[in-house]
């Protein structure tokens, strides 16, 4: 019998989740496993690669386990990973380096010769999207810069899905999902730009070759099957960005179709028949031949309410040990006894940085509104307001610049709060789906997986026979109008504060 198993795998800012699914999409088993982040300096966020790599073998051992399967019954392998990440490896797939992931922000003075060497408009008008740190080229820059031996030994340059493959399989690639999120890619060819990579005095060499998504690009070896449990010879795709294997797992394969996905960060996915040729917002690849994705990302927005939970929530860790459930349950419970507004508390979720479309390093958190009589659950609520707020900006930039929304998801992490579900809805004014299965970007992967080995005859087919619509969330009349009010001060408090930020940013160095 043929095998008819897809292992979706996602390497994300926190953790690796795994699952396992039937051909039509039903799940027999999901997994997660948690790392840390370092941030030896100001602005540096860093991972090490091989924590993914123990954590894709824990997860993937798991899911195989916990759902009896045989190894044999799995038919192909997707993975998805946070991007932009550096991952330098030697010839032998070894990282040489920590791995840069995209909060990664010291490249700042690589990015100030990149616009002496290139110019903004002719890597928005090549590539898409603006010179900042978020991307990778000014990490890879600040590698050559600053770690000479580093790169080097860098054979090549991989993201964090292209090192899981590469351990996987002995392949090193890159989907072409993650090509405009390089700063050195030809966004409308799908290849490499000599006419970004060689002003810049990069080695083209170190560039993998570049795949579709669904491309079968080799098999599981022994050694992998050993470490995974899972079966040699079992093929694997290129994989995708995260935010691509989330827009597959909520059916966003038609123009004007949109998701949001919340987990770290929050991030906007649009649909579209042409990449995205400005600097506001990011421009990514689509698992899909001939379509593009338009994105506008925060950076941690359910970063902010992890930190909450870690940092104040001590409490609700406890209580959640006690009855055996989810520290974030609770807080969303707290926080739905705070009124639409946060009894007039307003939170910019600046907390590490933000990217679209402010793009600023310096920007910080800042609770505005705080009083004697501010609660526990009005800090929880602001949280999640801010998040939608960040969201509606992301909108109002993409709409202005031609990239409408005809229909809106909500997947990720953040979609499994209710609460959370409702205030989109209402600081948005739009409805919001979600997909019956919310699993993540894993799904995605798993789709993808079964389309590169011919379980599904097109993407669309599988979107349609796996991906079913799920409960729907509709604005509230009676609170869109204080959002609105609220929404007209939230984006005053920036620009109000941009210069602040600036020179906190001086003094603190």
């Amino acid at each position: 019998m043929r095998p008819e198993l897809l292992l979706g795998i996602d390497i994300g800012t926190t953790s690796t989740k795994a699952i396992l699914c039937q051909r039509d999409g039903h799940i027999l088993a999901q997994a997660s496993e948690e790392y840390p982040t370092s941030y030896p300096q100001p602005n540096w966020a860093e991972q090490d690669p091989e924590a993914w790599w123990r954590a894709t073998c824990h997860v993937v051992s798991q899911v195989l386990a916990a759902s009896a399967a045989d190894p044999e019954a799995v038919a192909a392998i997707g993975v998805s990973c946070q991007s932009p990440t550096l991952v330098a490896v030697n010839r032998q797939g070894e990282p040489v380096h920590p791995a840069l992931i995209w909060m990664d922000r010291r490249s700042e003075p690589q990015c100030a010769m990149m616009r002496e060497k290139l110019g903004e408009e002719v890597v928005a008008q090549v590539n898409g999207g603006r010179i900042d740190p978020y991307y990778l080229a000014p990490k890879l820059l600040w590698l050559r810069d600053q770690k000479p031996d580093a790169y080097a030994s860098t054979y090549q340059l991989l993201q964090a899905n292209g090192f899981i493959v590469h351990r996987l399989t002995g392949v090193f690639c890159m989907d072409n999902s993650q090509g405009p999120l390089t700063l050195l890619f030809d966004s409308a060819r799908r290849q490499w730009a000599g006419a970004l990579v060689a002003p810049l005095g990069l080695a083209q060499e170190k560039l993998p070759p570049v795949v579709p998504c669904a491309q079968v690009v080799g098999e599981v070896t022994a050694a992998a099957a050993t470490a995974t449990g899972l079966a040699a010879g079992t093929p694997v795709v290129a994989g995708m960005v995260d935010g691509a294997g989330a827009a597959v797992e909520a059916g966003i394969v038609r123009v004007g179709d949109a998701a949001e996905m919340t987990g770290q960060s929050t991030v906007l996915l649009i649909c579209s028949d042409r990449p995205y040729r400005g600097r506001d917002l990011i421009p990514i690849g689509h698992p899909a031949p001939g379509l593009h994705m338009v994105v506008g990302a925060m950076v941690a927005t359910g970063g902010a309410l992890r930190w909450f939970r870690d940092q104040l929530g001590e409490r609700e860790r406890q209580e959640a040990a006690h009855r055996g459930c989810d520290p974030f349950d609770l807080l969303g419970e707290q926080a739905a006894t705070s009124p639409p507004g946060a009894n007039g508390l307003i939170f910019l979720p600046y907390m590490y940085g933000e990217r679209s479309p402010v793009w600023d390093t310096n920007a910080r958190g800042v609770f505005f509104g705080l009083s004697l009589a501010t609660k526990k659950a009005d800090l929880v609520r602001a949280i999640m307001e801010g998040a939608a707020y960040g969201l509606r900006h992301n909108l109002e930039v993409a709409a202005a610049a031609g990239f409408d929304v005809t229909a809106l998801a909500c997947v990720g992490g953040g979609a499994r709060s209710p609460l959370w579900n409702q205030i989109k809805a209402d600081v948005l004014n739009r409805s919001i789906r979600l997909p019956q299965r919310a699993s993540g970007a894993a799904m995605g992967d798993a789709i993808v997986a079964g389309v590169g080995v011919g379980l599904y005859r097109s993407l669309e087919e599988a979107v349609a026979r796996v991906v079913a619509t799920g409960s729907e969330y509709r604005p509230q009349v009676q609170h869109t109008a204080h959002y609105d009010a609220l929404y007209e001060i939230y984006r005053q408090l920036y620009p109000a504060l941009r210069e602040a930020y600036q020179k906190l940013a001086e003094v603190d160095q």
